[in-house]
């Protein structure tokens, strides 16, 4: 008997498991974040964060911010943190930013 984890449409392919998945997608060179879910984090200097393809924000503060995403909760630390813009895709953070992790 066969153990399927997730089933995504790619192209017409059924693909089954997360493994194959991802072998598939790094094969093609498609978007990781985009077709498995991944989130996109860009950084531009100490200044601004962006975020896309989270999933909410747990804790907003100007010195702390958690936002939850697939692979885990990312803590952005920095003073005057600001939320210069929210929208359903994508977050972009402002201020000094000292720290960004995932927490475990």
């Amino acid at each position: 008997m066969h153990k399927y984890i997730k089933i995504a449409f790619l192209g017409g392919i059924t693909l089954h498991g997360g493994i194959l998945k991802r072998n598939v997608v790094n094969a093609l060179e498609l978007p990781k974040e985009v077709i498995l879910n991944l989130p996109f984090i860009s950084l531009t200097g100490k200044e601004e964060l962006i975020i896309e393809n989270y999933k909410g924000i747990i804790e907003y503060g100007d010195e702390i911010m958690r936002v939850s995403t697939a692979v885990g909760v990312l803590k952005i630390e920095g003073k005057e943190l600001l939320l210069k813009q929210l929208t359903s895709e994508c977050i972009v953070v402002t201020g000094s930013i000292k720290g960004i992790s995932f927490l475990t």
